[in-house]
């Protein structure tokens, strides 16, 4: 009886999912882009690398996803044409943007 509840109660909440996402999208939604912040740190690494992202504006337009393309072709990562976790982690963006600086290096020493 327990088991026959949380069918009806599952089966319930994917019929309403459904209903208010559209069908078919109640488990597959868009990852939510990256923030420009972290847009515009990968723009600037990958322009180190040698692509041509376009210019370092924190939007991912058709520049930065051919670069991206390339980025991730050349590294052996799936190409998704965007600026993925796995396509960040390579590109160190976390690292690049959280390191502290020499300022605040010398400042905590003292």
């Amino acid at each position: 009886m327990r088991r026959l509840v949380i069918c009806m109660v599952v089966a319930s909440l994917a019929v309403l999912l459904e209903g208010l996402v559209g069908p078919g999208l109640a488990m597959a939604q868009e990852p939510a882009p990256p923030a420009p912040r972290f847009v515009r740190e990968a723009q600037r690494t990958l322009r180190e690398l040698g692509y041509q992202p376009g210019p370092v504006d924190g939007v991912v337009g058709p520049k930065m996803k051919d670069a991206l393309a390339k980025y991730q072709r050349s590294e052996g990562i799936h190409v998704t044409r965007r600026l993925d976790s796995e396509t960040m982690a390579r590109l160190d963006i976390h690292e690049r943007l959280f390191r502290p600086t020499r300022a605040a290096r010398g400042q905590s020493r003292g």
